[in-house]
């Protein structure tokens, strides 16, 4: 079939910013994620058995979470090829901002720290084009001064390197949660994938005031924003 005349298949329905929210991940590595096998064992619409966040969210509490008594499950690797998958899936359903919220809290006996290192990269790659001012670009600023002070340990495939590169020796370093934080907020790429320009990657402490005072009036207001576009 010509080239022009090809149609991409695996874009999501959802829409952000007037366009389909799969979109931020490059098309050739779209094509590698949905060709992965644990992609296409436990991602797809069939083995989730729907595309909703209730669904995707049993899978990262599986192979995210661990159990704070030490036993851990098998693909807890920041950047790797499962993590990329789950992030692609993530893009791909565009959860609420509520539902991320539910991932994100503490529990006294399960460990979140790669689901939050999962979230806060959706983030930063889907929400990137918002401007400084926009009520969920301050939610998301939220997020992520959150987590600047948290020093828990995490394994991850360094930071500037592709899991997918057949041209270079992939090496699992040990990274702190804030290390992470501070690369998305200052870097232009994360394990090969583009975070593109962002205005909102300021997080000081100066604008915790403004943001306790507006959350309320900005959520309601939110809800029925474009953002949420299916």
């Amino acid at each position: 079939m010509p080239q022009e005349f090809h149609v991409e298949s695996f874009l999501s329905p959802k829409q952000l910013n007037h366009q389909s929210v799969s979109f931020v991940i490059p098309r050739i590595l779209r094509d590698r994620i949905h060709n992965a096998m644990y992609y296409r064992v436990n991602l797809n619409t069939a083995s989730l058995r729907g595309d909703t966040m209730n669904c995707l969210s049993r899978i990262l509490v599986r192979d995210l979470g661990a159990l704070k008594d030490g036993s851990v499950n098998q693909v807890n690797v920041l950047g790797g090829v499962e993590f990329q998958c789950l992030l692609m899936k993530l893009v791909e359903i565009k959860p609420t901002f509520d539902q991320l919220t539910t991932m994100l809290q503490d529990d006294e006996n399960f460990n979140n720290k790669y689901i939050v290192g999962l979230i806060l990269t959706y983030l930063r790659i889907q929400y990137y084009y918002l401007p400084v001012d926009d009520p969920w670009a301050r939610r998301c600023q939220s997020f992520f001064r959150q987590y600047y002070n948290d020093y828990r340990k995490l394994k991850s495939v360094q930071l500037d390197q592709d899991c997918w590169s057949k041209s270079q020796t992939i090496n699992v370093d040990i990274l702190h949660t804030d290390e992470l934080v501070d690369w998305l907020l200052v870097k232009d790429d994360i394990w090969g994938i583009p975070l593109g320009k962002c205005q909102w990657t300021e997080i000081n402490d100066d604008d915790d005031d403004d943001d306790d005072d507006d959350d309320d009036d900005d959520e309601s207001d939110s809800e029925d924003s474009d953002h949420e576009e299916d």
